[in-house]
């Protein structure tokens, strides 16, 4: 199971559900650490572009951060977003008062996207 609902002391409704990152995330985070490692043991090699680089990117790539490549848990009700991880192994099949735990731990974050 990857959706669950529950009802916390207070009485508000919580959704969690698990994230996973793509291979693409967990790969762009990967590489900026070895592009790190590389600076770190080697100086770089001089410039031999003579003109401006004319590149144009119309997005950016964004990596997760290395606490969340395994993935994490979403804590979500109408007036908050959390985020948890790692992810508990028993999540799943967990009851509504060890979620309720889980949920205190879980880090607090923007809520984004149509809200009505």
């Amino acid at each position: 199971m990857n959706y669950r609902t529950f009802t916390d002391s207070r009485g508000v409704r919580w959704e969690v559900w698990l994230v996973m990152p793509t291979a693409a995330e967990r790969r762009a985070a990967e590489r900026r650490v070895l592009a790190d490692r590389r600076v770190e043991n080697r100086p770089h090699p001089p410039e031999r572009r003579v003109t401006t680089d004319r590149r144009h990117f119309s997005f950016r790539r964004v990596g997760v951060a290395p606490v969340y490549q395994n993935g994490w848990l979403c804590f979500e009700s109408d007036e908050e977003k959390r985020r948890l991880a790692p992810v508990p192994d028993t999540w799943d099949s967990a009851d509504p008062d060890e979620l309720e735990v889980w949920l205190q731990r879980a880090k607090r974050v923007l809520k984004c996207g149509p809200q009505g």
